[in-house]
């Protein structure tokens, strides 16, 4: 994937402080609508943990899973008084931010996705982690949602495509099988037009003989992939589609003084598989 249009970092930084203000505002019990077994201060954690996590990440130079596993487990824990977490968590975006502007995109560094390990990586994840839960931290407190930046939601519906729903297939187990099960063509208003292919991963675990059966998604370059199965298609903004593929169609009824919507059309068989894969969630 190719370098952002926009300034990474002050989106970053913005849209951890629209985070923080509105959980700042909301009772800490109040439970996010979005991720439904987390509460108000459990979301302002969960940036505070990502942040110090990918931080340690860049500053300890880390490239592998060996280098990463003592990082993950030597988080600091939670503090017990509510109130030191607002102040933690500004600390740990100034440390993410901070070490995202020493190093360029292209650098290694450890990503999830075997694909995508480089700091260009981390850069476009965080950008779209803090922006995401960002609308989180607005439905919690009760908040119209603030839109996302046109260019950032394109970027955002493109990290999805490319990175949080292919990355699934490198963790389907060897003992599995997948088979192809819909093609979806995703069509963002001006332009852009890519065909997803849905498949899902099926199988017995040997160990305990529990029973699998996900979906997993992929960018198709060749239509002639996709011939003959169920077919749909799902077209709106940048903005729309973006909280769509992150699982947030519900913030697109709260959004200030505009109007948008997820249209989707085609073959039921297909709408059926594109909803189970958008409900795999990107928490």
């Amino acid at each position: 994937m190719g370098g952002m249009s926009f300034d990474a970092a002050a989106i970053i930084q913005q849209e951890a402080d629209r985070f923080a203000a509105a959980l700042v505002a909301a009772d800490p019990e109040q439970r996010v609508p979005t991720c439904p077994d987390w509460n108000a201060a459990d979301l302002l954690w969960h940036l505070t943990e990502v942040h110090e996590f990918w931080s340690a990440v860049l500053a300890t130079g880390a490239t592998t899973d060996e280098e990463v596993q003592p990082l993950e487990e030597g988080v600091a824990p939670r503090p017990k008084d509510p109130d030191a977490l607002p102040e933690r968590r500004a600390a740990a975006t100034a440390a993410l931010l901070e070490q995202l502007a020493a190093r360029a995109d292209e650098e290694p560094a450890w990503f999830w996705y075997a694909a995508e390990r480089t700091v260009g990586a981390v850069r476009r994840m965080q950008t779209h982690e803090a922006t995401i839960h960002r609308v989180d931290a607005e439905l919690t407190a009760g908040h119209p949602v603030t839109p996302i930046d046109a260019e950032v939601a394109a970027a955002g519906l493109q990290h999805v495509l490319r990175v949080m729903w292919p990355a699934s297939i490198e963790w389907i187990p060897d003992w599995a099988t997948l088979r192809p099960v819909a093609a979806v063509e995703v069509r963002p208003q001006g332009g852009g037009d890519r065909l997803l292919g849905i498949s899902r991963w099926s199988g017995t675990r040997p160990r305990d003989g529990k029973e699998f059966d996900a979906p997993v998604g992929r960018l198709v370059e060749d239509p002639a992939e996709a011939e003959g199965l169920p077919r749909a298609t799902v077209s709106g903004s940048a903005l729309a589609l973006d909280l769509w593929a992150w699982g947030r169609e519900a913030a697109l009824d709260h959004l200030g003084g505009r109007s948008e919507k997820v249209a989707i059309h085609g073959d039921p068989a297909a709408i059926d598989q594109l909803s189970a894969l958008v409900a795999e969630g990107h928490d």
